[in-house]
């Protein structure tokens, strides 16, 4: 079992410093087991960064499909009852500390501690993009990406795909879902626009700058543990989706998302549908079912986001 003092060295040994504003993105179990759980974690990163530093995490809520809204009218948030993260133990934890602010944004919030905390929840509005928040960080804090465990990841390119979709016209067919909220006494239902991608396109894509935008490398208890520059990653992103915006497509002939949901997608929805049907006569049955699903769904209850 890991200590205060452990956490809080390790930290440093990574190269954190006092003053810094870090997005965390952590896997709690990587680190194992902390005598006092995640807040010791955030205790001691706390401690690291100081009166001038900043964390960021996603708070994002349990959302439902739009076209199901009237199922949750009695479901209602607002900044007085907000709805509760589901996005791991570290945001959960953070949540609860007394000095934390969540964003204005209910239906996309972020959870803040430290120096910039007020101008970042209070400035993220329901009128900003979801990742604004993230946006403004990056770019006038300099903030970085603290990934500790779970999944390759550099904290930007959300921010850099949809950027990209809106310059070059192109969008993603997707569900939207949404939640119930209440501003100026006014209850109204909000949702989410951001595109989504598949995790293996995901990793392809950050693989080809990762060597770039990373600043130092570690452990923090037991889990691999990375720091990277967001603002560089952005502009980094930025520029490999401009020039070929087909990099964030998995290889996967029946991904259903890569191949059918963008507007650059390189299969035809009638043909991939055809492909899924013959895949039910093998092994693979139950994936091809689901990839019937949805893709029918998308067709039907889908927008067009970009």
């Amino acid at each position: 079992m890991f200590e205060y003092k452990d956490i809080y060295n390790d930290l440093k040994s990574l190269g954190i410093n006092e003053g810094d504003t870090l997005f965390l993105r952590i896997s709690y179990k990587s680190i194992g087991e902390i005598n006092g759980g995640p807040k010791v974690f955030l205790d001691a990163l706390l401690d690291v960064i100081g009166d001038e530093g900043t964390i960021i995490l996603t708070a994002f809520p349990k959302k439902h499909i739009s076209q199901l809204r009237l199922l949750y009218r009695r479901k209602v948030y607002s900044t007085f009852n907000r709805p509760l993260p589901t996005t791991g133990a570290m945001a959960k934890a953070a949540f609860q500390f007394p000095n934390a602010k969540i964003s204005e944004k209910i239906d996309f919030p972020f959870v803040v501690i430290g120096k910039h905390s007020d101008y970042l929840c209070k400035n993220h509005t329901f009128e900003k993009e979801g990742y604004w928040l993230l946006y403004e960080a990056a770019n006038k804090f300099n903030c970085k990406c603290l990934r500790i465990g779970g999944e390759i990841f550099i904290g930007t390119t959300h921010i850099s795909f949809n950027n990209v979709l809106r310059a070059n016209n192109q969008y993603q067919r997707k569900l939207k879902y949404g939640l119930y909220s209440k501003i100026n006494n006014k209850v109204k239902w909000r949702e989410t626009s951001n595109a989504v991608f598949c995790s293996n396109g995901f990793k392809k894509h950050i693989k080809k700058i990762l060597n770039e935008v990373m600043n130092v490398e570690g452990k923090v208890g037991n889990g691999y543990a990375i720091i990277t520059d967001m603002k560089k990653s952005i502009e980094l992103e930025t520029k490999s989706l401009n020039e070929d915006i087909n990099s964030i497509l998995c290889d996967n002939d029946n991904c259903v998302i890569c191949r059918t949901s963008f507007s650059f997608s390189n299969n035809n929805k009638l043909d991939f549908l055809l492909k899924q049907i013959k895949r039910i006569f093998s092994k693979e049955y139950k994936n091809a079912i689901l990839n019937i699903y949805s893709l029918i769904s998308n067709i039907i209850l889908g927008k067009n986001v970009n």
